[in-house]
């Protein structure tokens, strides 16, 4: 756990409670893709724009992956994707890095996350994608609209994030990000939601995106700003991205999430007509506005440090700006400097991301404790009269003041008057608690990782196991392994292990698990999988069975201990301390002690699995271990259970002697070997497994004649033959015993051992079924075959259950089934903790959510998601002469993403020629519209992403092109792509061509009379 610590103020007047946290960040700029390396370039007074470039040309700053797309990630198809306005796709890449950092999971979240977001035009829907017939004949215009229009900005990232709070799009020019932060900073004191992203985003379309300077403009002439400088002629425009997840202060406590700064107070306004023109600023408005946030944060302005200010170079927004700071935080104490800040002379103007990056700039600053630059260049002159003698404009960096607040301003200013201003502090820093002992028990650690796709997972772990050796290798084991699991989305690639408890030993596991790994892969998790458990029978060893989960859970220790304790209130023996019994302990071969002991486990496993979060949806017990799933499910309460197996481990006990072996035959053969013995078939196990039993005489023959016929077998550590005839009269004294209970009808799906088909509700409530059960064969390999009939996901094996999840495996093998079967407490001798960490491990990994590692005291900054380097892009039209081509002629960009080494995106083809059946016509249109470039007759329409907007566009495109009536219907009845041609073919078939060929020449011929006329 941890505490803030009170060493530092944050301010001087505003309630905590009003307080906004920074708890997470990401943006991407030029010349930088994440805030560590765009910190480090600031404070190296690093520019990141072309000022110099070899063609001699003006260019815009460029961020990298601006053409880029994790579309697998976000769950969209390629052409979709490609036909999405590039600054959408940019946002929510961003939006999701900042997540992750501040380590919060929508899907796990607890209440709503808002989105309050902008960008810049439209260029890309304009320029790009109307322009391409093929894409709107393809998608349609609804559909592209969703993907470009700012109207969908929000709520398309709220969509693809999975996100439930106000989804609003701000647009205010250059201030729409730190708009779009103070309007998330309203929502959340307003309790309209509980965490809100924030930012903006603005993105060139070229890689080598020129600009053009005009004489009186706001551009630069030379491809640099100078923010503050005389000469400054202007700004370069430049592509940016950045967002800002925020929390309430007062919620943090007991999330893990580390507050980077806290945000004091904002404010936002408009210049009005006080000005020469609606696109002038305003010193008044500017003014108004800072003095209005210092009032909502409780501040005086000598209680700021540093303003990050708008800072553009142009002349007249520089001189406008430094009047209105030199208005408002002009007049302080000399002892009480500010320093003026710029990132625009680093990065370029970013427009509608320009405000919130410079809130990072200034989250960063703070948090580090150094004034950042504003960088020197070549060509700079003086720096101007900033206006007031306490101002200056560092141009290198260092630490902040230690006897000064590390409290800053942040400004920015729209083209058209939109003015905002974000006051922010430092956040105190995490100390620790002190108020709970550290805890004496020593569990393993579990690590996971997930990705959207195998190679992401690769490249996952590798990235964690460069860190882990690199800048994470001071990091305790239990945060990491807390961050991987309760702060990051659990996607469908997974991979999962369990690590020892001791941290360098699980330091040095999981770095050469995550180097394997980067060569092979993980599993792809089910939704909602089903899990079945399987309960063992008398026969396996116990000798230790639950001394080392007991060891580490308390809740476990518990729950086998009150079960002990309703077996000693029963009359059965005393199993309190069971768990510590050796080996050869005497008795672990007495029927009437194994058994109520096997009970007690089952039991307290299925709780302890249910505890974490694994519900089991069918049952399976071998022997008596069918009486411990009818109990979990409701036929027997536990103390009538408790009573019954006590009941039925005394009357086996007190029947004739005998032994048990296990013969590698199936029954046919053991009867036949049996025939004239005094030996009976008592289990079957399996095909070629198959458990006889009797006198210990007649079971001596049994077993020569087994040698005879080259058989082996292995004799089972029992002093009584289990279901054999010598359990008879055991059988009707256990009937009558259950007669005096009360049963129900089971609330979980059981396999009947004795029928090896689904326990019926009416044999679960007759006293008969229970005594039969005790005197007949064991049919559990046709229990297993109904198990895997039933179709679980996965099967769980309990307490030393490894022979029957034996047979399982073996029947999922002979059926080809790709079942996974995991043990949990698997061996005797075996780390049970690490068994048990193992098996959540594997059920993880297949879909499962179960409760793991306790919640890190605090979130680790992981490596960032490895996005796929995946070109998604629609080619503008080359500039046409003014005789154009025939639309039919012109060549059509191929929707189908592809990776950097094949055939680009924009690459163009002309339509085919000739006839084209039905079947290929009908290709080319699901391929158009999923971006797909090889399709499978058995691919569903809805498996491969399709939505009903996407369906009902596909059916009128069909029909257009093929002059069918297919309805929306047809789609849905016929969905896989084999399905749609067949019923196309078949429309197509029954269509009248002589005289829709009539119909179409009467159109045509009175088109052109229209036309004459």
């Amino acid at each position: 756990m941890s505490e803030y610590s009170q060493d530092h103020d944050p301010s001087t007047g505003a309630e905590e409670t009003d307080a906004v946290a920074v708890v997470g960040l990401s943006l991407r700029v030029p010349g930088s893709a994440d805030p560590g390396s765009f910190w480090q370039s600031v404070t190296e007074g690093v520019v990141s724009l072309r000022a110099d470039a070899s063609d001699g040309g003006l260019h815009a700053g460029q961020i990298d992956r601006f053409d880029r797309f994790d579309a697998d990630l976000f769950g969209m198809l390629p052409a979709q994707a490609a036909a999405t306005d590039p600054q959408h796709r940019v946002l929510t890449e961003v939006a999701w890095q900042a997540l992750e950092d501040a380590g919060i999971d929508p899907e796990r979240a607890t209440g709503r996350i808002g989105v309050f977001v902008g960008c810049g035009s439209e260029t890309y829907y304009r320029e790009h994608v109307l322009k391409d017939e093929k894409t709107v004949r393809v998608l349609g215009t609804e559909q592209l609209a969703l993907g470009n229009s700012r109207d969908f900005l929000a709520t398309g990232l709220a969509y693809r994030l999975g996100l439930t709070g106000p989804a609003i799009t701000v647009q205010t020019a250059c201030s729409t990000s730190l708009v779009a932060v103070h309007q998330a900073i309203r929502s959340l004191l307003t309790y309209e939601c509980d965490i809100a992203i924030a930012g903006g985003a603005t993105v060139h379309l070229d890689e080598e995106q020129g600009y053009v300077f005009t004489e009186g403009g706001i551009t630069s002439p030379d491809g640099r700003c100078r923010a503050f400088t005389e000469g400054s002629a202007g700004t370069v425009p430049s592509s940016g991205a950045g967002v800002v997840v925020l929390r309430r202060v007062s919620d943090l406590p007991g999330t893990g999430e580390n507050a980077r700064a806290h945000l004091l107070g904002s404010a936002v306004n408009n210049d009005g007509a006080a000005r020469m023109s609606p696109t002038a600023p305003s010193p008044q408005g500017q003014a108004d506005v800072l003095r209005e946030a210092l009032a909502v944060a409780g501040l005086e302005p000598a209680d700021v440090g540093y303003v990050e200010t708008h800072g553009t170079g142009t002349t007249l927004g520089d001189q406008v700006e430094l009047a209105a700071l030199a208005e408002v935080y002009g007049r302080r104490p000399a002892d009480s400097g500010l320093a003026l800040g710029a990132v625009k002379p680093n990065i370029g103007h970013c427009d509608s991301a320009a405000g919130v990056i410079g809130l990072i700039k200034a989250v960063l600053a703070v948090e580090a404790g150094v004034v950042p630059p504003t960088p020197s260049q070549p060509g700079d002159g003086p720096d101007v009269e900033l206006g007031s003698a306490s101002f200056e404009l560092p141009r290198v960096s260092r630490p902040w003041p230690a006897d000064r607040p590390r409290t800053a301003g942040v400004s920015s200013f729209g083209l058209g008057g939109t003015n905002c201003h974000v006051l922010l502090t430092a956040a105190p820093r995490p100390t620790d608690s002190g108020d709970s002992a550290p805890s004496t028990r020593r569990e393993p650690h579990l690590a996971v990782l997930s990705a959207a796709t195998p190679e992401a997972l690769r490249r996952k772990a590798r990235d964690l196991a460069a860190w882990l050796e690199g800048d994470g290798a001071d990091v305790p084991v239990g945060e990491l392994t807390g961050t991987l699991w309760h702060h990051r989305r659990a996607l469908p690639e997974r991979w999962a292990t369990a690590l020892p408890a001791d941290p360098a030993q699980a330091r040095e596991r999981l770095v050469a698990a995550l180097t394997v790994l980067t060569g092979n892969g993980g599993r792809r998790a089910l939704t909602a999988p089903r899990l079945a458990a399987v309960l063992p029978g008398q026969g396996v060893p116990l000798a230790g069975a639950g001394a080392g989960l007991a060891a580490v859970d308390e809740k476990f220790a518990a729950d086998l201990a009150d079960l002990a304790a309703e077996v000693s209130r029963a009359g059965g023996p005393d199993l309190a301390d069971a768990r510590n019994w050796p080996a050869d302990d005497p008795r672990l071969l007495d029927t009437a002690v194994v058994q109520p002991l096997l009970l007690i486990l089952g039991l307290a496993g299925l709780r302890h699995a249910e505890r974490h979060g694994l519900a089991p949806a069918l049952l399976l017990g071998h022997s008596v271990g069918e009486l411990t799933a009818a109990t979990h499910a409701g036929v027997f309460s536990v103390a009538d259970a408790v009573a019954a197996v006590v009941r039925r481990g005394k009357l086996m006990a007190s029947a004739e002697p005998g032994t048990m072996t296990a013969v590698r035959a199936g029954e046919e053969t053991a009867v036949r070997l049996a025939a004239g013995l005094e030996v009976d078939v008592c289990v079957l196990n399996g095909p070629d497994n198959t458990v006889c039993g009797g006198p210990e005489e007649a079971l001596a023959a049994f077993e020569e004649r087994c040698a005879e016929a080259g058989l082996r077998t292995t004799c089972l550590p029992v002093t009584r033959a289990g279901h054999s005839r010598a359990m008879a009269g055991a059988a009707k004294e256990f009937e009558a015993f259950v007669a005096t209970l009360t049963l129900s009808a089971p609330t979980v799906p059981i396999v009947s051992g004795l029928t090896g088909e689904l326990l019926t509700d009416a044999q679960a409530v007759d006293p008969a079924y229970w005594g039969s059960q005790l005197s007949n064969p064991v049919r559990f390999t046709d229990a297993v075959t109904t198990l895997l009939e039933a179709a679980p996901d996965t099967v769980l094996g309990l307490h030393r259950s490894h022979a029957a999840t034996a047979e399982v495996r073996r029947a999922a093998s002979a059926a080809r089934r790709d079942l996974l079967v995991v043990d949990a407490a698997d061996r005797a001798g075996a780390d049970e903790a690490a068994d048990w960490y193992g098996a959540l491990a594997a059920l993880w990994t297949a879909g499962h959510t179960p409760t793991g590692p306790a919640r890190p005291a605090r979130v680790v900054a992981l490596p960032a998601y490895p996005f796929a380097d995946q070109r998604h892009w629609v080619a503008a039209p080359e500039p046409q002469p003014l005789e154009a081509r025939h639309p039919a002629e012109a060549p059509v960009p191929d929707l189908i993403a592809t990776a950097d080494d094949a055939v680009p995106v924009t690459a163009t083809a002309g339509e085919e020629s000739g006839d084209v059946s039905t079947a290929d016509a009908v290709r080319a249109l699901w391929q158009d519209t999923f971006g797909i470039a090889e399709l499978r007759p058995e691919d569903n329409f809805f498996d491969l992403g399709g939505t009903s907007l996407h369906a009902a566009h596909l059916v009128s495109v069909v029909n257009d092109a093929l002059l069918v009536e297919i309805r929306l219907q047809d789609l849905y009845e016929n969905s896989s792509l084999a399905g749609f041609i067949a019923r196309t073919e078949e429309l197509a078939a029954e269509r009248d061509d002589v005289a829709l060929l009539r119909l179409l020449e009467e159109i045509e011929s009175e088109e052109g009379q229209n036309s004459h006329e």
